[in-house]
């Protein structure tokens, strides 16, 4: 049992260290990456937790059109989309 538990601590530990220089990627999909639902939802958890550590109150992500569209808590309670660029997360007005 302790065993797999350091396998998996190890095992997030390697994919974090290959996923996060993804965000240097220019595409979307090198953001989300190709593997399974875990994986992307891994990441975009990863993404607005990023985006939170920026000041973004952003609550999730998914890939939009090759950008990042995050929704938004805004001050007064409402939700917007907002959107950002992939690598970077520098926010993009449309």
């Amino acid at each position: 049992m302790i065993k797999n538990i350091v396998l998996a601590v190890v095992a997030v530990a390697s994919v974090s260290a290959v996923a996060l220089p993804a965000y240097a990627g220019t595409g979307i999909v090198s953001v989300f990456g190709t593997g399974d639902n875990d994986d992307q939802d891994w990441v975009a958890s990863t993404i607005v937790d990023r985006l939170q550590e920026q000041g973004v109150n952003a609550t999730s992500v998914e890939n939009w059109g090759g950008l990042i569209r995050a929704y938004v808590v805004q001050e007064d309670g409402t939700e917007v989309m907002q959107f950002f660029a992939p690598g970077s997360l520098e926010q993009i007005t449309l």
